[in-house]
């Protein structure tokens, strides 16, 4: 499982013969499928048309490339947006997360992506600054229903209950290092 944050600035490589074609600028989703549809290259120079390489034509997507077979495998947006794939695109970072019941949960930061079968996992929620210091960012698994809106998300309290805190934030440190300290391992 990787996430958009990691994924953005790697470098697209052609298996054939090793060049590199460009690097991930953005990545496509379709939230209402819960899948990532392509991801937007970026090429070196001044070109002006953007480029594309849709999922089904990727190798392999590792901690520090992007694999392709070929450079047929980058197709100019403009010619492809719209094709079936494009049609129910939509953004889901900066979306405000909400449960059924009405309670917000917070923002949506991150993805968490299983390219292996084009997916999205979870999303990572940030409940403000001051939370995200203190407590760290929670994971929100995306199971039961959920909603993707223009601005919104909408979750049953089935995802909300599967919640997890991802171990990051003061809070921890600090309790780290006193359990750290009363077990006399200094």
């Amino acid at each position: 499982m990787q996430r958009y944050s990691e994924v953005i600035g790697l470098p697209v490589v052609c298996a054939t013969d090793g060049k590199r074609v460009g690097l991930i600028k953005d990545i496509v989703f379709c939230p209402k499928e819960k899948k990532m549809v392509a991801f937007l290259v970026e090429r070196k120079g001044y070109e002006i048309l953007k480029k594309v390489v849709f999922i089904k034509d990727v190798l392999s997507l590792g901690k520090d490339a992007l694999i392709i077979n070929d450079l047929n495998d980058v197709k100019d947006l403009r010619k492809v947006q719209d094709s079936p794939e494009f049609k129910e695109k939509g953004d889901i970072l900066g979306l405000r997360i909400y449960t059924r019941s009405g309670e917000e949960i917070g923002v949506a930061k991150d993805v968490l992506l299983d390219f292996t079968h084009g997916k999205i996992d979870g999303i990572e929620v940030s409940d403000g600054l001051i939370q995200d210091i203190l407590k760290g960012r929670n994971i929100l698994p995306l199971i039961g229903k959920v909603e993707f809106g223009e601005e919104n998300i909408l979750v049953d309290s089935e995802s909300v209950e599967e919640m997890m805190e991802t171990g990051g934030g003061i809070k921890n440190i600090i309790e780290g290092k006193k359990r750290f300290q009363e077990r006399g391992d200094f």
